[in-house]
C-alpha cells in the first residue's frame, strides 16, 4: 500500500465507501439474504455468510425508529427491485437512476423511464 498515514488510509476508505446509503447494493444484500440457504456449507460457514450480510445491511441501514427514514428505505428498496427487474435494454437507465442525490419514488421513476421509452420512438 503507498498510504503513508492513517489519514491518507481512512480518506481514501471514505472516498471508496462514500454512499453508505447506496440503495443498489442494499437491494443486492436482501436479494443474497433470501436465497441464501446452507446446501453443503457447514453450519458455521453458513452462519458467517449470514451474519456477513445482516452487518453489511446494518452498515447500509442502521437500526432506526425515525418513520420517514424507514420509509425512504422501503422507497428505496422499491425502486431498486423495480430498476433490476427491467429488461437488459434499460439497465444503463438504472444506473443513472440510482447514480442520483435524490432517488426518485417508485411513480417518479416508472415516469421517468416511461419518457426515456418515448424519446427512443
Amino acid at each position: 500500500m503507498s498510504l503513508t498515514t492513517t489519514k491518507k488510509m481512512w480518506d481514501t476508505l471514505k472516498m471508496v465507501y462514500r454512499d453508505e446509503k447506496n440503495p443498489s447494493r442494499v437491494f443486492e444484500i436482501y436479494k443474497c439474504l433470501f436465497e441464501l440457504k446452507q446446501g453443503d456449507k457447514s453450519v458455521p460457514k453458513f452462519y458467517r455468510e449470514l451474519n456477513g450480510l445482516i452487518d453489511e445491511l446494518e452498515m447500509h441501514q442502521p437500526a432506526l425508529t425515525d418513520a420517514a427514514t424507514l420509509r425512504e428505505y422501503r422507497q428505496d428498496l422499491a425502486v431498486s427491485n423495480f430498476l433490476s427487474g427491467l429488461s437488459p435494454s434499460l439497465r444503463s437507465q438504472r444506473g443513472q437512476i440510482l447514480g442520483e442525490d435524490n432517488i426518485p419514488t417508485l411513480s417518479v421513476t416508472s415516469s421517468e423511464l416511461c419518457v426515456f421509452l418515448l424519446k427512443l420512438m
